[in-house]
């Protein structure tokens, strides 16, 4: 009989079932929610990161081109503002050309900004270059050869 007692008692142990409690599945939940989250906003970090440094990689080229074109002669060294850039859709530039201190040396400076952004300084590049004034060696040519 005490046997049989025992029997029925360790069957009844055996016979109840491992299951997860609810506690359990809301944690487990709250954490599978909190990673979706945390990958989530990762990806959107990198993507903005990305579009960001798209945007400065053009305005450096940009800026870069229209320095080297103002250095070669192929743009006119006069101050402008606000051109529409043709190898860079979306992007104006503006050129301003002020005396260096220096007789015969021009202060370029050539700044790229995105069309418009009302958030300018987050799209925005400027780059200066002292170039020689071809006015002078114009002069030159043109007073030497009288």
């Amino acid at each position: 009989m005490m046997r049989m007692k025992e029997t029925l008692r360790q069957s009844g142990k055996s016979s109840r079932r491992s299951a997860f409690t609810l506690l359990e599945v809301v944690i487990a939940v709250a954490v599978l929610l909190g990673s979706i989250t945390a990958l989530f906003q990762l990806m959107n970090h990198g993507h903005r990161a990305s579009v960001q440094a798209q945007f400065r990689t053009q305005a450096v080229m940009l800026v870069d081109t229209k320095l080297n074109e103002a250095v070669a002669g192929v743009l006119t060294l006069q101050s402008t503002t606000d051109e529409e850039s043709e190898d860079y859709p979306g992007w104006l530039w503006s050129m301003s050309v002020d005396d260096a201190g220096i007789e015969g040396l021009l202060q370029v400076t050539v700044t790229a900004h995105r069309d418009g952004d009302t958030t300018v300084s987050a799209h925005e590049y400027s780059a200066t270059r002292f170039v020689r004034d071809p006015q002078i060696f114009l002069d030159a040519a043109l007073g030497g050869g009288s």
